[in-house]
């Protein structure tokens, strides 16, 4: 908890361009002020699928706020139903609604540091089993090829609410590489034997100046309760990309 209260207290007492995802990590990003951004993920296993929704909006000053709702589980095999998990013996819980927030710290054209949080609650039925989870991360980014391409490293410090047994601090690490006008190479990895410690890679296709569409292969890492899969995301934004 002392941790925890260290990182918010970083977020709330500091002065200093959303929380835009990769795959599963943030990207390093943040949004202008008054301008929002919105990510839908699914990935797709053998039985099931899991679906995200990510919203951001930009408050200046190197500041986002966001509200994520991660964890909608839907099984097709044996049959159609939705899933959740309220029970901490048995996992992570899931599905989470979490709000959240970044800083960044611009330290020149080419490298800046992020630190963000993501603090919620699991959307039981039952009040006595909602449980607090958290997210928690720093980052650095380093951006080259005119700012058209970056790799992403840093750290992580979740609870077991939100990534189950294992590790709680890891590392996480990222890029996003630009192979012509529309596409990318895109990637992501978490470290550990957590429920998030998956890594995802494919690519990124901009269809419009406002709209993303991602596709990429998820490999769990050895030991982790995740299954492969694959991954399908959608990024809607306010605001226009440069396509150069």
């Amino acid at each position: 908890m002392k941790i925890i209260t260290l990182v918010l207290l970083l977020l709330l007492a500091t002065q200093a361009v959303a929380q835009q995802n990769l795959f599963n990590i943030p990207s390093g990003d943040v949004n202008e002020r008054n301008t929002f951004f919105y990510q839908h993920q699914i990935n797709f296993h053998s039985s099931n699928f899991e679906s995200k929704a990510h919203f951001v909006y930009g408050l200046g000053e190197g500041w986002d706020i966001g509200l994520n709702l991660v964890g909608k589980n839907f099984y097709f095999n044996p049959n159609w139903r939705m899933s959740y998990n309220d029970n901490p013996n048995q996992g992570a819980l899931y599905p989470f609604l979490m709000p959240t927030i970044q800083k960044q710290f611009k330290l020149s054209e080419q490298f800046n540091l992020n630190i963000g949080s993501q603090i919620g609650t699991n959307l039981s039925t039952v009040f006595s089993n909602k449980e607090l989870g958290f997210f928690n991360y720093g980052l650095g980014v380093f951006h080259f090829m005119d700012n058209k391409s970056r790799i992403v490293g840093g750290i992580y410090y979740a609870s077991s609410t939100f990534v189950g047994s294992g590790n709680h601090v890891g590392i996480l690490f990222g890029y996003e590489i630009k192979i012509s006008e529309r596409f990318y190479l895109m990637g992501d990895w978490l470290s550990g034997t957590n429920d998030s410690s998956v890594g995802v890679f494919g690519i990124m296709y901009n269809v419009s100046k406002r709209v993303q569409l991602c596709v990429g292969a998820l490999i769990p890492n050895p030991g982790t309760p995740k299954p492969f899969g694959a991954v399908l995301e959608i990024n809607i934004m306010s605001w226009d990309l440069k396509l150069d």
